[in-house]
């Protein structure tokens, strides 16, 4: 019995360098998703909470609509000079009133935020305030761990040591006292 040997072609050899480069539509929308994976990995488990109603109960498809949200009102530039504008992102999204910040007043390691409501039916004033603070260049954010309610009308936290001398961003939403309904992250501003 005779065995016939067939030969192979080869389609990727990984030694072999690409022969041409990358078209410049796609460098731009590879550094868009890069810069706002970076800005947002750090806030996941904020984003996985806040975003679950838009995300069909899904931790991931809650990430993907933050992504998409941002990808498409957060991004400003053109290649190579695109930039994140962190008072664009959403880091939290729903249906519930938000609120009006009044003032907000920086301690060498404290952050207060004074806020208010207008009447709504959708507003309860056991509606729990979330602030959260956020340092894309360090990679770390924070949030408060006491609880603070709409009707108290202030939240005031200690910062964590990483906050005390370098800047922030700072941002507050709220949700239901079940965490089943959220509104609409307010961006505070850039502290420090």
């Amino acid at each position: 019995m005779h065995l016939k040997i067939r030969s192979m072609d080869f389609f990727y050899d990984r030694s072999k360098p690409k022969k041409k480069e990358q078209s410049y539509g796609k460098l731009a929308v590879q550094q868009r998703m890069r810069l706002a994976m970076a800005f947002l990995n750090p806030l996941r488990p904020i984003i996985a909470e806040s975003w679950m109603g838009t995300g069909r109960g899904s931790k991931s498809k809650a990430f993907g609509q933050a992504l998409k949200d941002l990808l498409r009102s957060a991004v400003e530039g053109q290649y190579p000079d695109q930039r994140i504008v962190p008072e664009r992102v959403a880091i939290s999204m729903g249906i519930l009133p938000g609120i009006d910040i009044r003032d907000v007043v920086r301690e060498p390691q404290a952050l207060e935020v004074y806020f208010s409501s207008e009447e709504n039916p959708m507003a309860r004033p056991d509606d729990q305030v979330v602030l959260v603070v956020y340092s894309p260049d360090a990679g770390i954010g924070g949030r408060n761990t006491e609880l603070s309610t709409r009707k108290e009308g202030h939240v005031k936290v200690e910062l964590p040591p990483q906050f005390w001398d370098e800047p922030f961003h700072a941002y507050l939403f709220v949700h239901t006292a079940n965490k089943k309904q959220y509104s609409k992250s307010v961006y505070i501003g850039r502290i420090g």
